[in-house]
């Protein structure tokens, strides 16, 4: 028997996303569920390699953090943008160049979490 580790519901996405670097640059990459604590992002080996050195081996260990803005293009209720701080907790490869990083959530931008409480709770 699996022991479910995560407190809150993941829903489906389907959410184009950006990842922004420090110096200010972005790269595009695909959210393919979300939940109050962290989010499954799907990209390809390039952008893996840009976001963490340590490829599949990659662990909450190795400090990885990201900053992630979407914007929620099915959910109409007032403000539909999201920025979200994370790090990055394990890498999958799914596929010749396909690859799923965990992301847990340590901060938010102001108003976001709100927004994704309300667009989780509208999924359910």
């Amino acid at each position: 028997m699996e022991i479910e580790k995560r407190t809150f519901r993941r829903i489906a996405a389907d959410h184009s996303i950006r990842i922004l670097e420090p110096d200010g640059t972005t790269f595009p990459a695909i959210a393919v569920d979300v939940s109050l604590t962290g989010m499954q992002v799907l990209c390809d080996g390039p952008t893996m390699s840009r976001i963490t050195p340590h490829g599949v081996q990659t662990n909450a260990g190795h400090g990885i953090r990201i900053h992630v803005q979407m914007t929620l293009a099915d959910f109409g209720k007032g403000n539909s943008r999201l920025g979200l701080y994370g790090r990055v907790v394990g890498v999958r490869q799914h596929g010749d160049d396909e690859y799923r990083l965990g992301i847990q959530f340590t901060d938010f931008e102001p108003g976001t979490y709100s927004t994704l409480e309300n667009y989780i709770d509208s999924h359910l």
